[in-house]
This record gives structure tokens, C-alpha cells and sequence, in this order.
């Protein structure tokens, strides 16, 4: 039973991996599916990051005296205005050593 889940868990993971980079997939998506895509890496790194700000080590949520929360609107506004990572990143990471160290 074991061995049969394995198995079956490899295969399928083989597969995930193995179909896009074979020539059985069209070389051109669909357009519904170039557009879906686009909202994919909004859907996976939200939780992450909302994850990493509001909860803390012992899995409760910090919302009070969490610099977290002050560094990532910061992050937040200035890649609006910026629209640079590598300056999202340095201010943002500015931001909660500053505030770590008071």
C-alpha cells in the first residue's frame, strides 16, 4: 500500500514536470491561459508574505508593536511608486532594522 502511493506520487510528479517541457504540449498556451497566468504569482506569494509579516514563531498573530507590518507598507508604497525591486528591497529592509534596533 505504502510502495503503491510512492509510486503514484512519483509518476504524478513526473508528469507535472515532465509535460510542459514535452513536445506532446503546444508550444503556444491558449489565451485564457496566458491570461490566467498572469495572476499566479499574486495567488502564491500573498499568503507567504501575509504569513511571514503577521505571524510570529509561536504561531500567534502579532498586530501591535510588529515592525513588520510599518516595513511592509513602506515596501509596499514605495514599489508603487518605484516600481523597482532592488529599491523596494533595500528600503524595506532598511526600514525593519531601523525599527528592530529601537
Amino acid at each position: 500500500m505504502i510502495w503503491g502511493a510512492i509510486l503514484i506520487s512519483g509518476i504524478v510528479t513526473f508528469t507535472i514536470r515532465f509535460l510542459p517541457l514535452s513536445p506532446l504540449m503546444p508550444r503556444k498556451l491558449p489565451q485564457f491561459v496566458q491570461d490566467g497566468m498572469q495572476y499566479v504569482s499574486i495567488a502564491v506569494l500573498t499568503p507567504i508574505v501575509i504569513n511571514a509579516v503577521l505571524v510570529s514563531q509561536n504561531n500567534t498573530v502579532l498586530l501591535d508593536s510588529n515592525p513588520k507590518i510599518l516595513a511592509t507598507l513602506v515596501a509596499f508604497s514605495v514599489a508603487i511608486i518605484s516600481k523597482s525591486i532592488l529599491l523596494t528591497l533595500v528600503v524595506g529592509l532598511l526600514v525593519i532594522w531601523v525599527f528592530e534596533l529601537i
